[in-house]
C-alpha cells in the first residue's frame, strides 16, 4: 500500500510540475542506490543479494500496476 501511496503522491506532483521527470531521469540510478542503502540498513540483508543496479526502469518504477498484482 506504501508503494501505491507513494507513487500516486509522485504522478500528482509531475502533473503540477512536469519538468521534474527530467530531473527524475537523471538521478534514477543514484537515487535508486541511495534507496538501496537504505533498504540494506534496515533489513540486515548482505549487500551482495540486492543489486547494484536497478533491474527496473523509471517507468516502470512509476507505473501504478508494476510488482503489485
Amino acid at each position: 500500500m506504501e508503494i501505491r501511496n507513494s507513487r500516486l503522491q509522485i504522478q500528482a506532483i509531475l502533473k503540477d510540475s512536469p519538468s521534474l521527470k527530467n530531473h527524475l531521469k537523471e538521478n534514477f540510478v543514484l537515487e535508486c542506490q541511495n534507496g538501496r542503502e537504505l533498504f540494506l540498513d534496515g533489513s540486515g540483508l548482505k549487500a551482495a543479494i540486492v543489486p547494484q543496479e536497478p533491474e527496473f526502469t523509471l517507468e516502470q518504477a512509476l507505473n501504478k500496476d508494476w510488482l503489485l498484482r
